[in-house]
């Protein structure tokens, strides 16, 4: 007699439905994790973000408590429609087309300068990213002191050598050049380091292969460094060009949007219509408007150089 063992057989899913319940439990699992990240992004950004776009469109006033009744595009077509916006636009556009090149330059030889150096270099690039590192009020308030037309060094070592100096900050001819100026002063280092660290990136057998074919300093320079550091100096311009559209704090400090308005710029602007004067539908409409100006400048950019990069592709096959 033959005892007959029961056989127990274990089914399991197919291959493919296993990877699918894997993959399943893997995006859970991921969502759990981004969970607290994505509200936390929801509460303090999309959020204010949606509902400025909604009070753009609205008559809301903070200090007036009367009904908020939706007007469309109204807010957008006086402000377009005011000379104050106009001249604020100009201003934001000068500062940013005057104050960002120079940062360009004057960090391209701040790099190479500091590239050069072969002992200490890590010293005196962070001598140099001193500036930057200050808070924006605590350089708006140096700056003050040290251009006070009164009790200034700056002024009473120009009277000292025989020179009239002006009032920087409160002279409508020097008010937006010396804010210009504190921000090239504040901001360059942060384009030097970007610069520098393309520089760093360049293999040494480049500039020996150079060497040996008779290319001298200027030649290396143009034809080697600067076609090389040119995706930096990309970032570095982009970077630096938004932020141009958002300086505020240096403004506020030295020159209050003035004299008059000449230094008034679409930031300082907004902050006039929203806080000084409690026009909240107003004043989003003007970040909504700067939004779209600083979106659409910087695909500009970014389009002008890939268009020069496929040419200089197409040009070099």
């Amino acid at each position: 007699m033959t005892d007959i063992a029961p056989t127990l057989t274990i089914s399991r899913p197919p291959a493919g439905e296993r990877a699918k319940r894997e993959k399943a439990a893997e995006r859970r699992s991921t969502m759990i994790l981004l969970a607290p990240a994505l509200v936390f992004l929801t509460l303090m950004s999309i959020w204010p973000f949606a509902y400025l776009l909604y009070a753009s469109f609205t008559s809301y006033q903070l200090a007036i408590p009367i009904p908020i009744e939706w007007v469309g595009l109204d807010n957008f077509t006086k402000l377009m429609g005011g000379a104050r916006f106009w001249s604020s636009l100009g201003i934001t556009a000068i500062f940013a087309l005057v104050a960002v090149p120079l940062q360009i330059l004057a960090g391209l030889g701040l790099a190479m300068l500091i590239n050069s150096i072969s002992r200490g270099r890590e010293i005196y690039a962070s001598l140099f990213l001193i500036p930057m590192m200050l808070a924006p009020i605590i350089v708006g308030f140096s700056w003050n002191l040290f251009l006070n037309p009164i009790y200034g060094p700056l002024n009473a070592l120009l009277r000292s050598l025989g020179f009239q100096p002006p009032a920087w900050a409160q002279s409508p001819e020097w008010a937006l050049p010396t804010l210009v100026a504190v921000d090239v002063w504040q901001w360059t280092p942060l384009v030097m380091i970007i610069l520098l660290a393309g520089l760093r990136s360049i293999p040494p057998r480049v500039f020996e292969a150079a060497k040996v074919d008779g290319s001298n300093r200027v030649q290396t320079f143009f034809n080697i460094i600067l076609p090389m550091l040119a995706p930096y100096m990309v970032v570095a311009f982009v970077l630096r060009f938004i932020d141009s559209f958002k300086v505020f704090d240096i403004i506020y400090i030295l020159t209050r949007g003035g004299p008059g308005t000449s230094t008034q710029n679409l930031a300082y602007y907004t902050y006039d219509v929203g806080f000084s004067r409690f026009q909240f539908g107003s004043a989003g409409a003007l970040s909504i408007i700067q939004l779209v100006l600083l979106v659409v400048g910087t695909t500009v950019i970014l389009s002008a150089v890939r268009r020069r990069s496929a040419a200089g592709e197409g040009g070099s096959r």
